[in-house]
């Protein structure tokens, strides 16, 4: 079974890379990275296209400006993992 594991960031450039180098870097290789982010706009989502596509990357891109109805639609395909948590 897959493990989603969901970072959501707004205008986090400075500190984004290191977060996803720590998920990707985790002994743990079966899971789905989701980024969810907030629409930034300093350069945030650069860094997740370095990452975009990698063999154990980034699989996932959800960017809407405040969109918090997007998000629960989303995360709502997860809700039977959600429940064992």
């Amino acid at each position: 079974m897959k493990i989603p594991i969901i970072t959501v960031c707004f205008n986090s450039a400075e500190t984004i890379e290191d977060t996803i180098r720590s998920v990707l870097s985790q002994a743990y290789k079966n899971i789905e990275y989701i980024i969810i982010d907030g629409g930034s706009t300093d350069g945030t989502l650069c860094t997740y296209h370095i990452y975009k596509g990698n063999q154990s990357g980034c699989q996932k891109k959800v960017s809407q400006k405040n969109n918090l109805t997007t998000m629960v639609i989303y995360l709502h395909g997860y809700k039977d993992i959600m429940k064992l948590l």
